[in-house]
């Protein structure tokens, strides 16, 4: 009777124990799980095919590549131990550190179990070749192709003029990596900080027999983070490598991503405990935030006016260029906005050149716009949300008072975001005012959103395609603001005010950054106080 009251009293004790350990004290072995609130699912883990946000979250987590970014965006040697650049510029030599190893999570083991396979888990120059030799190949689809296309050879093997041997990367050995390019560039290092230029370990890859980055069992990391835990629509966990040897470990146990289809939602989750990140953009979610949150503002969006390219007039340079021509901006808006991608982005604010309010420019316009189309008249109609109806009647007042008669302009004004998007998609519009922005932080892509095929409002020419493939090839501010120049020039679409993007970190949350847009955003420093 004794001996089962004793066990009874230790086993009470034994809990006791284990409750106070795990819920006080701020030993080196406390658990920390972080919470963060994104607007999408990812659907790939495979990180030369990420293309949304989420998807760039968990592959600059789980994947560790020759650069890691730094708080300020600044590439810093990871896998790299060592590196020279030759005296023209154009070939990069990279020494690689030799204890790098991929994770192989119990998911992976049991698939690799069940296919009677191995796979070394060494993390070699040859990786690095072979993820970016699958970014430059057309099956891919990579959205990193543009960035990766200035190595010597890319363009052609991509469009199988050449075979991929003739590309300018070669594995020297185990631990010696070559990288000779077109020409030289500024920012080569930062595109290989970029998913499209993580590892890949060739003979895993070919076991997945095309599954590759569709599930945990499908993917193999050499980051401090595995994916461990797929909710499908729901979540994604990616949880600490007990196995990391690198530079850039965590105290962090795991992280997970949890799908808000409202970014609003994230704001209030942040703000009441729920998460300890997230992301979220405008003004209205701002409000959204009480004093238990710190917010880092990311300048990523352009309210802009753009014209829509299926409606034959305006397809028109000159019926578009008298319409902006007539606007002036800075009594509509307050300000004279001069470039189109806002100053969060990398390389932005170049000079550029616009079309200018000028009412005898645009009646000028006007009038010989008129007289190729046809017509003697015109009916404009400007979409809009409730937020922006002012600024439009403002535009369309302008149009009535500095072209006459010959133009018609109406405010639409969309009752809702869905009502708004259906109206976009079905074209019932002439001219729209939009917000404009993508996940990365370079000017490049956000100027690719006017390449043929890229954007709802159908813009498409040939001559910009070709200035936009020449700034990802090599970015450059003299580029990027020709490329601006380009589109404001021919009046495409006019910017008419800028948005913050916000990372939202609850205050007992610490380490956790952006290296300066939506898509690089870093866990392994968290720690929560």
């Amino acid at each position: 009777m004794v001996n089962k009251m004793f066990k009874k009293i230790m086993a009470i004790l034994i809990v006791a124990i284990l409750l106070v350990t795990t819920f006080v004290g701020c030993s080196d072995d406390e658990e920390t799980y972080l919470a963060c609130g994104v607007s999408q699912m990812p659907r790939y883990f495979d990180p030369q095919v990420a293309s949304t946000t989420s998807e760039k979250i968990v592959a600059v987590n789980i994947f560790d590549g020759l650069f890691k970014l730094d708080e300020k965006g600044e590439p810093q040697k990871c896998i790299v131990k060592d590196y020279k650049i030759s005296p023209d510029g154009l070939t990069y030599t990279f020494y690689l550190k030799e204890n790098m190893k991929y994770y192989i999570s119990g998911e992976a083991k049991d698939f690799l179990e069940e296919k009677g396979k191995t796979v070394e888990a060494r993390v070699t120059a040859r990786d690095f070749v072979f993820g970016i030799e699958r970014a430059i190949l057309p099956e891919t689809n990579s959205e990193a192709y543009g960035s990766l296309s200035i190595i010597k050879n890319a363009e052609k093997v991509h469009n199988g003029e050449a075979s991929v041997d003739e590309l300018g990367i070669k594995a020297i050995g185990d631990y010696t990596l070559e990288i000779t390019l077109e020409e030289k560039s500024s920012d080569f290092l930062y595109v290989l900080s970029q998913p499209g230029a993580f590892p890949c370990d060739e003979e895993f890859f070919n076991i997945t027999e095309g599954r590759y980055g569709l599930d945990e069992e499908y993917i193999i990391s050499n980051g401090c983070f595995y994916l461990s835990d797929i909710k499908d629509g729901e979540s994604v966990r990616f949880s600490k490598s007990e196995e990391y040897a690198g530079d850039f470990g965590t105290t962090v146990t795991s992280v997970r991503l949890h799908v808000n289809a409202s970014e609003k939602d994230n704001a209030k989750k942040v703000d009441d405990g729920t998460y300890h990140i997230g992301f979220f953009a405008g003004e209205e979610a701002i409000e959204e935030l009480g004093r238990k949150t710190n917010k880092t503002d990311i300048e990523n969006i352009t309210t802009a006016l753009a014209f829509n390219m299926n409606k034959p007039a305006l397809q028109n340079t000159k019926l578009r260029i008298g319409l902006v021509s007539s606007i002036d901006i800075k009594a509509v808006t307050g300000a004279d906005y001069k470039n189109l991608v806002p100053s969060g982005y990398k390389l932005s604010g170049g000079c550029v050149e616009r079309a200018s309010y000028n009412i005898a420019v645009a009646r000028k316009n006007m009038i010989s716009a008129f007289e190729e189309l046809e017509i003697d008249n015109l009916t404009i109609s400007v979409l809009c949300t409730t937020d922006n109806e002012e600024m439009a009647k403002a535009i369309v007042n302008c149009w009535q008072s500095n072209i006459g008669v010959e133009l018609n302009g109406k405010v639409v004004v969309a009752e809702n975001d869905d009502d708004y998007e259906a109206k976009i998609r079905a074209g019932e519009y002439s001219i729209v005012i939009c917000d404009l922005t993508v996940d990365s932080g370079k000017a490049s892509d956000f100027l690719s959103v006017f390449m043929t095929g890229n954007n709802f409002f159908g813009y498409s020419s040939e001559e910009y395609d070709r200035m936009v493939a020449d700034l990802n090839k090599n970015s450059t501010k003299e580029k990027a603001a020709l490329c601006e120049s380009y589109l404001l020039k021919n009046a495409v679409a006019v910017p008419l005010g800028y948005k913050n993007t916000i990372l939202a970190v609850a205050k007992d949350t610490v380490g956790v950054y952006s290296a300066g847009d939506r898509a690089n955003i870093y866990f392994y420093k968290g720690i929560l106080e």
